[in-house]
């Protein structure tokens, strides 16, 4: 079994992992952070979520945490001031660029913006394709967006852009988008089970969670090799295939688990909390 002296930082996802299938934190999983914590051990949560979404989630955690590593990697964040401590933008023209692409194909465009530096969210850009997900979203987020009809002008880049449908439709987009814009921006398509939707979403060129943490782990001089990290859906793939240690638990995509040096339970039986009870046992 490893041990936590082997390991300096562990990287937890949260839908899918951290969380339980109602979007909920056990209080199992919240004692084993506090004592991973407690013994000394950085905890970085690793997300898909903006920084705005996961505020409630670190404040149920109730740890004087470091920094979150938000937006699939794109945004670091100081979790105690919620400042930024890092970001990467999508380039300005490759943005608009891609933006374009998907207008043309009547998709309504989520642009997200680094809420801490902008003083909000982001804008939704409308268009006929505009799913209804997407403002049952509106109801429910506690991000700021603005509408738009018509590409932003203000000259920022956006740290993500966004496009929601069904997952049949979004497997071809997804394929035709990436014959275009491969080796200019990195995407993925994400079920995101807290809203109930589909996504795909792109990124500035060779961003993902392990970016992230790669960067923390430069900023705090930690060794990549004494990191453990865990996660279930494609975006955690990087981080999990690279960390020190990869970890999926049980209800990880087939993907997850064949890169995964390790798998743990399920979200719903607390794999995390197991997983960290065996790093502190050694």
């Amino acid at each position: 079994m490893p041990d936590a002296t082997a390991y300096d930082l562990l990287a937890i996802d949260l839908d899918g992992t951290l969380l339980d299938s109602r979007h909920r934190l056990p209080p199992r999983n919240r004692t084993a952070l506090h004592a991973a914590h407690e013994a000394g051990l950085k905890i970085v949560v690793c997300t898909g979520r903006s920084f705005t979404e996961t505020r409630p989630i670190l404040n149920d955690i109730g740890l004087d945490l470091d920094a979150a590593v938000t937006v699939g990697g794109a945004l670091l964040s100081d979790v105690a001031t919620g400042k930024t401590i890092d970001y990467t933008t999508i380039t300005l023209d490759v943005a608009l660029e891609a933006s374009r692409w998907f207008l043309e194909r009547d998709y309504a465009v989520l642009w997200l913006r680094d809420a801490s530096t902008a003083g909000f969210d982001g804008y939704l850009i409308d268009a006929a394709r505009r799913h209804p997900a997407i403002d049952r979203w509106f109801e429910i987020t506690p991000c700021r967006m603005r509408n738009l009809i018509g590409l932003p002008d203000d000259g920022e880049p956006p740290l993500r852009i966004t496009v929601v449908d069904d997952i049949d439709v979004l497997d071809g987009v997804s394929a035709e988008f990436g014959r275009v814009f491969g080796g200019r921006m990195t995407s993925n398509i994400i079920q995101v089970p807290t809203y109930g939707f589909t996504v795909l979403e792109a990124f500035d060129t060779g961003v993902d969670k392990w970016y992230g943490i790669e960067k923390l782990c430069r900023r705090w001089k930690i060794d990549p090799c004494r990191t453990v990290a865990v996660g279930d859906d494609v975006n955690d793939l990087p981080m999990i295939a690279r960390a020190g240690r990869g970890v999926a638990v049980a209800n990880a995509k087939p993907a997850v688990k064949e890169v995964a040096e390790q798998v743990v339970a399920t979200n719903d039986e607390c794999g995390v909390a197991d997983l960290i009870e065996q790093l502190l046992r050694g």
